[in-house]
């Protein structure tokens, strides 16, 4: 029933000649059955931030206890 409103919603915002933002509210809590993974997102290797710099060193530590399942 979702895919149906967003659909229309996607339909709509063709129609029309400026922006057009489509909110959808979900619930961050709700997994996807058979999804037990993450995003890999790597923070900047080059700042000058010590906060991005911190999570730079954090980051790559923990890149190298990360397991391939593939």
């Amino acid at each position: 029933m979702h895919g149906v409103r967003v659909q229309g919603a996607l339909a709509e915002a063709k129609e029309v000649d400026w922006t057009v933002v489509i909110h959808i509210p979900v619930d961050r809590y709700e997994g996807v059955p058979s999804y037990e993974s993450f995003w890999d997102v790597p923070v900047a290797e080059v700042s000058e931030m010590d906060s991005v710099v911190a999570s730079r060193k954090e980051y790559a530590e923990g890149k190298q206890t990360e397991r391939r399942y593939l």
